[in-house]
């Protein structure tokens, strides 16, 4: 029987792996399966977890997010997710049902608010609606890019509408400008996209390993995206080859090196 949901996570904080799985197991009552694409080894505690996926890769982590995704079998699938998050108790499954209840167009789209403080009690904890609003938080031309189009950090797909995009674009490095450059293929081809009122993720971003992303995103992938997304979308290609992520690094130098 195949899962409800997959999770799909591009992952070297191996420390941290249990609590996520754990977590889930917290967050939903559904079936799921968990894809971790790592270079290190799972650890003994997920080895003997029938609904865990491995894949061993070393290359960045939009690449590994892409390889990852080629194995999902679940009607619904949250990617990616990074390996500093945990699920809120209860919390899976209520944005699921809350995607449900928008009806049955797979072209339906939900996105769920994450917390990056660790102060529970602050009413800025998971940041207002407009946060999580595009024209806010990535560098695109207003007047191309529509003001209520939302981020897709952390969205919740039918599996079935996402294939259709043939993933992420692999030429970005780090998952947000990926994400964002997905967000707008999406939106652009009519997805009916909604923020959640129920918040999923609470983040820890105090990472010491957390540089090679800051690199990439701020000095690779940023140049990248402003210049594809400050000019008309007429001729933006929505839909990609699955198999493009074949054209990156197999090992991401900006962390990894090899031999």
């Amino acid at each position: 029987m195949k899962p409800e949901i997959t999770i799909i996570m591009p992952a070297i904080r191996v420390d941290n792996w249990d609590k996520v799985y754990s977590s889930i197991q917290k967050s939903t009552k559904r079936s799921f399966e968990l894809i971790i694409i790592s270079p290190y080894p799972l650890t003994p505690f997920l080895q003997d977890k029938v609904n865990v996926k491995y894949i061993k890769d070393y290359g960045s982590p939009m690449r590994a997010s892409c390889i990852g995704i080629m194995l999902a079998e679940g009607k619904f699938i949250f990617p990616t997710h990074a390996d500093d998050g945990f699920f809120i108790e209860g919390a899976l499954d209520k944005n699921i049902d809350f995607l449900i209840s928008q009806g049955n167009d797979i072209k339906n789209i939900i996105i769920c608010k994450y917390s990056e403080s660790e102060n529970l009690s602050s009413p800025e904890r998971y940041q207002s609606d407009d946060y999580y609003k595009l024209v806010n938080a990535y560098p695109v031309n207003k007047e191309y890019v529509s003001s209520e189009w939302l981020i897709f950090n952390t969205a919740i797909w039918y599996r079935e509408y996402f294939d259709q995009f043939g993933g992420w674009d692999s030429t970005f490095e780090a998952c947000p400008m990926g994400h964002a450059d997905l967000a707008i293929r999406a939106q652009k081809d009519g997805a009916t996209v909604r923020l959640s009122p129920y918040p999923m993720i609470q983040n820890d971003h105090n990472q010491s390993d957390h540089r090679p992303i800051e690199i990439a995103q701020i000095l690779y992938d940023t140049p990248i995206f402003r210049e594809r997304y400050n000019k008309p979308l007429d001729n933006l290609k929505i839909r990609l080859d699955p198999f493009n992520w074949k054209a990156s690094d197999m090992v991401w130098n900006k962390r990894f090196k090899i031999g």
